[in-house]
């Protein structure tokens, strides 16, 4: 068992409690009236535990697919496509995307 610091204890609470039924202005709103600093919570939402998705991989995949399925769309982006999305991105694959009939970018 690791020792977690109290802000990010109380963050990872708060975030585990809302349980994606809370949307991300409501967070902050939480986040705020516990006390706790932007950074802080980044700390917390960045963090990465092995090959996990962070948190906030995980609450941008539940807003996605939030968002999809209010728009009449399946859901189907996981916390797991999103991590692969930012690590991409970070590595300097952001385009991200191709038109159909043409190849992929390299190294996709």
């Amino acid at each position: 068992m690791k020792r977690v610091c109290v802000p990010c204890a109380k963050a990872a609470a708060i975030i585990e409690r809302a349980g994606g039924e809370v949307g991300l202005a409501g967070l902050v709103d939480i986040f705020i009236a516990e006390g706790l600093s932007r950074g802080q919570v980044d700390v917390v939402l960045d963090a990465q535990i092995g090959e996990e998705p962070t948190w906030r991989d995980r609450l941008t995949s539940n807003m996605t697919n939030t968002l999809m399925r209010n728009l009449g769309m399946p859901g189907r982006q996981s916390p797991e496509d999103v991590m692969r999305v930012r690590t991409a991105m970070r590595a300097g694959g952001g385009a991200g995307t191709w038109q159909a009939g043409e190849e992929p970018p390299e190294g996709h």
